[in-house]
């Protein structure tokens, strides 16, 4: 599969980013990957795209120190990073974001998210689902386009949800956690109840960027 690599920093993180072009996948390309079995009745494109996240996590992990490998797969379909480290990855359309760094008391939990952003239509038709009305008056606070603002909490909520979800152990959802606050490069948010270790009302901070038809929220804590 062709693919063509960059790099950027979000949040003071090296973020790996791998554009890919999905007609150029063939199957005999996810034999770069120790678990191509699990893979072996997706779809195509299902299976660029996680090879395209794959090797860019793969990128993430060489420049965070570690030795060699990308994750595996989890129970729950999640990535399996190596003892020692912490990451996440993201893909949409042609691209594919990971992050990754060494674990450290300070930094134990990284989650990267990136989406197109919403039309106004379909802004307005999942927003009950993203968030509620005191998250709606955040959103209105901020000054940005309702579409715009709306996707980066969409985002944010992902990232959060892949940042804490190895230490929660199960499922949660965008009800778990309220923006409170937000504008072009940041925003806030508070745990509504408490998520395995991480107590009610403890705030999260996602770093976003915005650009190239694209919003990529990444969180660390």
């Amino acid at each position: 599969m062709h693919t063509t690599h960059s790099r950027f920093l979000l949040a003071g993180l090296p973020v790996q980013r791998l554009d890919f072009i999905p007609h150029s996948f063939t199957p005999a390309d996810m034999q770069a990957l120790p678990h191509a079995a699990l893979l072996a009745r997706a779809v195509a494109s299902r299976q660029a795209e996680h090879l395209a996240g794959r090797l860019a996590a793969g990128l993430a992990l060489r420049e965070a120190g570690a030795e060699h490998g990308v994750p595996g797969i989890g129970a729950h379909r999640e990535p399996l990073w190596p003892s020692g480290f912490i990451g996440s990855i993201t893909h949409t359309g042609c691209t594919a974001l990971a992050v990754a760094v060494r674990q450290t008391d300070a930094l134990h939990a990284l989650g990267i998210d990136c989406e197109t952003p919403l039309d106004e239509a379909t802004a307005h038709e999942i927003a009950d689902e993203t968030v509620n009305a005191a998250e709606r008056r955040a959103l209105a606070a901020s000054g940005l386009p309702f579409p715009l603002a709306l996707t980066l909490a969409f985002s944010a909520k992902e990232s959060l949800f892949k940042a804490l979800f190895p230490q929660v152990g199960e499922g949660f959802g965008f009800e778990a956690a309220q923006v409170t606050a937000l504008d072009s490069r940041h925003m806030t948010l508070r745990l509504a109840a408490r998520l395995g270790p991480y107590p009610a009302a403890m705030t999260f901070t996602a770093h976003t960027l915005c650009e190239s038809g694209r919003v990529v929220t990444l969180i660390r804590a």
